[in-house]
């Protein structure tokens, strides 16, 4: 998959690791704390139509597993779709959405010294805006439903395992369903970032990379609230590289506090992995 390519199936970020699950045990602390043998005689086969796997999974407080193997089939400009993903995905009202862009362009300042134009009221709310050498550019974002990308794994929870013959879900409303928009930032010329990433001297960074902001709205059931994941990009996406790359997001949610998502992007067929930990690390 070329450099154009990967930028466009993103469209926005996110990425997830196999894991290999069986039936285990909900107790807190699992096999790893109590005085059974270490390793069972025969790990049992699982035949379920559900992803199980427990609360505490590797002593984590949460773990989710993203997979996508994409299908695209039509046309598809996230910049255009964006405002659907504010609006109707995340329900956020018109003030709401104005503040949270420009939380992500404070975010970009401090994080890594890049100052963009700012977006005048309402009529530029969802219009990209550049720095002003133009080599860097915001744009409103929400990845292509048809990239596939869906959680698999919700430590604690039986999710469905819907797919297609040659993808995985590319539903938008069945459960487990990964929405993924934002304010994401295209370096399109080599430039020195600064902020609390780069520091007084700067680092050097090549183009085309990638920078995120943004949201996980992870479709739950018809009758409970979506999962909502905030997360920022920890370290650029080096989208010039040849091959897969690998991205580090920090995350956050209401209730479960601070996380990680690390993954890898730009896999053949424009596949992405991604497993999210809360927290980031034990």
């Amino acid at each position: 998959m070329n450099r154009r390519n990967t930028l466009k199936a993103l469209g926005s970020i996110g990425v997830a690791a196999t894991a290999s699950l069986g039936t285990a045990s909900a107790s807190k602390g699992g096999d790893g704390n109590d005085e059974s043998p270490k390793n069972p005689g025969r790990v049992n086969a699982y035949n379920g139509r559900k992803t199980l796997a427990t609360p505490d999974l590797g002593g984590f407080d949460h773990v989710l597993v993203y997979l996508a193997e994409p299908k695209i089939e039509g046309e598809w400009d996230g910049v255009e779709k964006a405002e659907h993903f504010q609006r109707e995905i995340m329900d956020r009202t018109t003030d709401e959405i104005m503040a949270n862009r420009r939380t992500a362009e404070t975010f970009y300042e401090e994080r890594f010294g890049i100052e963009l134009e700012s977006f005048d009221g309402e009529d530029e709310l969802f219009e990209p805006k550049t720095t002003d050498d133009g080599k860097a550019v915001l744009n409103p974002a929400y990845q292509d439903p048809d990239v596939g990308y869906h959680a698999y794994v919700v430590s604690g929870r039986g999710m469905p395992n819907p797919y297609d013959e040659d993808a995985t879900n590319r539903d938008e409303m069945r459960t487990g369903k990964v929405r993924d928009g934002g304010w994401h930032v295209t370096i399109r010329e080599p430039m020195t970032l600064h902020g609390t990433y780069g520091g007084e001297e700067g680092v050097e960074i090549d183009a085309p990379s990638l920078l995120a902001f943004g949201n996980y709205n992870i479709k739950m059931g018809d009758q409970e609230a979506p999962i909502v994941l905030d997360f920022k990009s920890a370290d650029p996406i080096l989208v010039y590289l040849d091959g897969p790359k690998a991205f580090n997001c920090d995350l956050s949610h209401d209730d479960w506090g601070a996380g990680a998502a690390r993954g890898v992007i730009g896999l053949p067929g424009g596949a992405i992995r991604n497993v999210l930990t809360f927290p980031a690390n034990r």
